[in-house]
């Protein structure tokens, strides 16, 4: 008689259950990296602009506003359009108006400010108005991003999720 070698029927569905069982274990949910990275895009991306404000108010000597706007025209109030970065009068040497516009934000996230849709950056880099900015997703304040913008100018991203940069007073969410 020959001995014959493999595997039966019973073996190989134990060993497909097996795998799928370690693979759903394994294998991490990566939705939530996704919408933690998009969140962190977001938020760094209006960092980038005010920062960009501040810099050419310094630069050009002149004053430089950054606001909401829905048509990369005219200012809004719905910073989740999108925002754009311009001179108050263009300084020598500007051909446009306009420094950049920033696109809208997606997936359904918020972005709010405690100090209104407007700021202006004098040509010491300082604005008249302190604001708190909250990027929400979904998910809920505990998720929540923010953005501290000081009369001085300095903007400042808060480094705990959920939490203005001071690290202790908890966001909330519209």
């Amino acid at each position: 008689m020959k001995k014959a070698y493999g595997f039966t029927l019973i073996e190989l569905l134990v060993l497909l259950a097996v795998v799928a069982i370690l693979t759903t274990i394994a294998v991490p949910d990566f939705s939530a990296t996704i919408k933690n990275d998009r969140d962190i895009s977001q938020i760094n991306t209006l960092l980038t602009g005010l920062m960009l404000a501040r810099s050419e108010a310094i630069k050009s000597g002149t004053p430089v506003t950054i606001c909401a706007t829905s048509n990369d025209v005219a200012c809004s109030s719905a910073w989740t359009a999108g925002w754009m970065v311009y001179y108050n009068s263009p300084p020598p040497g500007a051909s446009t108006v306009v420094i950049r516009v920033f696109p809208a934000l997606n997936s359904g996230n918020t972005l709010t400010s405690s100090g209104g849709n407007t700021f202006t950056f004098n040509a010491s880099g300082m604005t008249g108005t302190a604001s708190t900015f909250t990027l929400c997703d979904a998910r809920g304040a505990s998720y929540a991003r923010s953005i501290d913008l000081a009369l001085t100018g300095r903007a400042e991203a808060a480094s705990k999720v959920g939490y203005q940069v001071d690290g202790t007073t908890t966001l909330t969410c519209p």
